[in-house]
């Protein structure tokens, strides 16, 4: 059997000290960070859907909507938004504050810091019910957290999720939605299995998925769609935004507030653009840089053994994995790109040593 195969890389104490809190409580709230990816909506879905073939109560409570480039997740609009910024999607602010603190135990997927679930934050730890996080991010916060289960040598949340399920004991509660959720998160985190897959693992889990019987080819067509305005972003990126380091082996670009209404962007609309000057010869680095209301939205990534996380770190708010960071910058866009110029050289040293 594949399952067989699979590794139970997830300490035995901590299962069973989930194991219990499933066992005690019966209503669960999962969430996870703010402006939620693919890996992020996936896990939180697939996780509130096993609570609930176990007879549980179980709501998701995103911080803001989903993206419309994630319709290809099921469920994806499904649940609680405690703050729909707006966006023309049904207000369900009091019924996500009112599952939030009611909650007997929470599940936090795919962030290991309490600030990543945005403005919801502050009333998720103030309720004193336990917190269980599974996630794949370097340096979980674990004094804010009853059980921490986080391996950052994971592809995605979805993979530490299935790998939950699996050592409970709990795989033949493995659904087709449930697996069409957690390969969504796992192909949409490594860049249809690109970057952070070369584990045996990833494929042992993807193969179990796959026997839920979902369409596999289909999502990935789905995922690679897009709209106009997005098409036309794009290009504009490329044809006048773009600023290439040749000798630093790095690019970036930006967009501004200005820019955005231009193009009528909508959430999502930009999602993995900054993984496009990593197809330039010779480039390694790249930095995406979006101006917000009150903020300076920051993106990295890195090929190799480049090292974007430190800056991410030292200077933009944030974190992530040693090719794939991000933050916030509290300043105006150019003093964010030039930050980030000046910051190169730190790169390339961490990368020779």
């Amino acid at each position: 059997m594949i399952q067989t195969q699979i590794e139970k890389i997830i300490e035995p104490e901590l299962i069973e000290q989930a194991r219990q809190l499933i066992e005690r409580c019966q209503k669960f709230v999962v969430c996870t960070h703010m402006s939620p990816d693919g890996d992020a909506v996936g896990s939180a879905l697939a996780t509130a859907n096993f609570l609930r073939h176990k007879g549980k109560e179980a709501h998701v409570v995103f911080n803001d909507t989903p993206g419309e480039n994630l319709s290809f997740i099921p469920g994806y609009r499904d649940e609680l938004v405690f703050d729909n910024q707006r966006d023309g999607t049904p207000d369900t602010h009091a019924e996500a504050l009112k599952a939030i603190q009611e909650a007997e135990c929470f599940f936090v997927v795919d962030l290991g810091t309490p600030t990543r679930m945005g403005s919801m934050s502050d009333e998720v730890m103030k309720n004193p019910a336990p917190k269980i996080v599974i996630d794949h991010h370097l340096d979980p916060s674990r004094e804010d957290f009853d059980v921490v289960i986080s391996h950052s040598e994971a592809s995605a949340a979805c993979e530490m999720v299935y790998t939950f399920f699996y050592q409970l004991g709990d795989d033949a509660l493995l659904d087709k939605t449930i697996a069409t959720q957690l390969y969504c998160g796992m192909m949409t985190d490594t860049g249809q299995f690109v970057f952070s897959s070369s584990r045996a693992q990833v494929y042992f889990i993807i193969a179990r998925l796959i026997q839920e019987g979902f369409d596999k080819e289909k999502l990935h067509r789905d995922l690679m769609l897009e709209t106009e305005r997005r098409v036309r972003l794009k290009g504009y990126i490329l044809q006048q935004k773009l600023q290439v380091l040749t000798e630093q082996k790095a690019a970036y670009f930006s967009l501004n507030k200005a820019e955005l209404k231009r193009f009528n962007h909508q959430k999502g609309d930009s999602e993995g653009f900054v993984n496009m000057p990593l197809d330039i010869y010779g480039i390694q680095i790249s930095a995406f840089f979006r101006e917000e209301k009150n903020f300076v939205k920051v993106s990295l990534r890195s090929k190799g053994d480049y090292p974007v996380n430190i800056i991410a770190q030292k200077f933009y708010n944030g974190g992530g994995h040693k090719n794939a960071a991000g933050g916030e910058f509290l300043g105006t866009l150019q003093q964010a790109e030039l930050l980030f110029v000046k910051a190169l050289p730190l790169i390339l040293k961490y990368s020779e040593n």
